[in-house]
């Protein structure tokens, strides 16, 4: 199975530009509003992007504003 090592984020919801190198295991630590939940939510968009049921995750969120 293939893994994501490095990625890059611009202008998603608060994080407006981040550079990650991932690792097999990864710990979020941050102050409230820091944009952990964002960065979760960005994962969870690509797993639904990954797996076709991107429909699916724009319903959940509320549908397109």
């Amino acid at each position: 199975m293939n893994r994501i090592k490095n990625f890059t984020i611009d202008g998603f919801k608060s994080i407006r530009h981040m550079e990650l190198e991932l690792r097999p295991l990864n710990v979020l630590i941050g102050a409230n509003g820091a944009g952990k939940s964002n960065l979760i939510g960005l994962f969870r968009l690509l797993n639904f992007l990954e797996s076709g049921a991107l429909q699916l995750h724009i319903g959940e969120q509320g549908g397109g504003k």
